[in-house]
């Protein structure tokens, strides 16, 4: 296999990046086709503080009505609009000998290192060659990731497998792998392009089902903060959105104060405590923009104050099992399959290349919102208070095979 990785050391962007991948993949995360028991927020009746408005899909041609309502349900606020697929009356010239090519990110977290091991098994079991492994040296380096994507596309694989540090810059670059016949597999972030499947997440359906919940457990009145992420990417932007669109919701909820993160745990935590510090009294909530609960937890217990309701998108084992032990704390937060994630990928790209037709580009699954309900089902037993890993819940929740046959023309089983 001709290995062209590169890595390298990243700062805290870096940090920051990697921890944003994995609240993207968060926004993945959930059950699709169970209906609204995976919804916590259905309690409250519909447009009261505590429900999730449906406000609908960006989908001018009409596409998702091929779909089952549940599995359509999961594009509710979603921001990219819908498209036909390129490959949906596609198929491989080859019947098998398939290659393949990956252009991710350094593999600086442990996230990003089990993601793409597991891809890279998925795709030996299939006996699937890789011909490039291709990482920036930094998670910030954008132009270096769009030049390797383009030394990858020389290189004439079968298929891509892309992990892109800016979905906007990148279009360009899937553009040119589609028009020269290689399908491109988007992880975790998007590419708004009929030439990439982006498997992905619907980050303002995740910040409204769990802002709503959060919410309704302070009965809809109170002083909340909100801790963000990145100003101004897409992500940090969706998850505003969504807040923004159940506080509408909410008018005797107040925003108190504001504090950014950079979605990383620590620097969460020092930008939390120093609010406290000059706010006393403290808050009745948080909204925190994704990965960030514990640190926000830990800013909390500290300072000396009692944790109020936090917001835990992007969940950790280690806020889940301090939860579990504290019976009467209000969680709420959601959850990351990474390595099912990344068998799905692996999965949708062989079904690309036999032909089966995606039959849409965006490939959304429902945030499974983990509260009081479900909590002790997902919390094992010797997990630390203190532990960062992500909380996974069930893999087989996220795309099970009788809803990933729906996004496909001509689906083998």
């Amino acid at each position: 296999m001709k290995n062209l990785t590169n890595t390298g050391r990243a700062g805290l962007a870096g940090t920051a990046v990697l921890a944003l991948a994995a609240l993207a993949l968060a926004g993945c995360s959930g059950a699709q086709g169970t209906g609204s028991a995976a919804q916590p927020t259905a309690s409250a009746a519909d447009g009261q503080c505590g429900s999730v408005p449906d406000l609908g899909a960006n989908d001018p041609d009409g596409l998702l009505a091929e779909f089952s309502p549940e599995t359509a349900a999961a594009y509710n606020a979603y921001p990219l609009q819908i498209r036909k697929s390129a490959w949906a009356d596609w198929k491989s010239e080859k019947d098998g000998g398939y290659t393949a090519a990956i252009v991710g990110m350094p593999p600086a977290s442990s996230f990003v290192n089990l993601m793409l091991d597991t891809v890279r098994q998925e795709l030996a079991a299939a006996d699937v060659e890789i011909i490039a492994d291709l990482a920036p040296d930094d998670p910030t380096n954008v132009p270096l990731q769009l030049q390797q994507f383009s030394q990858a596309v020389a290189l004439k694989p079968d298929v891509i497998f892309f992990i892109p540090l800016a979905g906007e810059p990148s279009i360009d670059a899937v553009k040119s792998a589609g028009e020269a016949g290689i399908p491109v597999i988007s992880m975790q972030s998007t590419v708004d392009s009929e030439y990439a499947v982006s498997l992905t997440g619907n980050s303002v359906l995740q910040a409204m089902n769990v802002g709503a919940e959060t919410l309704k457990t302070i009965g809809g009145t109170g002083n909340v903060l909100r801790v963000t992420g990145i100003p101004g990417i897409s992500t940090e932007v969706y998850a505003e959105d969504g807040f923004q669109n159940i506080l509408e919701l909410c008018p005797d909820v107040n925003i108190a104060g504001e504090v950014t993160g950079f979605y990383e745990a620590t620097t969460a935590q020092t930008a939390t405590l120093q609010y406290l510090a000059t706010n006393p009294a403290g808050v009745d909530a948080v909204l925190q923009s994704g990965t960030m609960g514990l640190g926000v937890l830990n800013a909390f217990h500290e300072s000396g104050q009692e944790a109020p309701p936090i917001g835990d998108i992007g969940a950790t084992q280690g806020f889940a099992a301090w939860a579990a032990e504290n019976t009467e704390y209000p969680y709420a937060g959601s959850t990351t399959p990474t390595v099912r994630q990344s068998q799905v990928a692996v999965d949708i790209a062989l079904r690309i290349l036999r032909g089966e037709g995606p039959k849409i580009n965006q490939f959304v699954n429902d945030p499974l919102v983990v509260n009081r309900s479900n909590l002790d089902d997902m919390v094992e037993p010797d997990w630390k208070t203190t532990d960062s890993t992500d909380l996974a819940g069930d893999p087989e929740e996220f795309f099970p095979e009788e809803v990933l046959k729906e996004f496909f023309n001509n689906p083998s089983s």
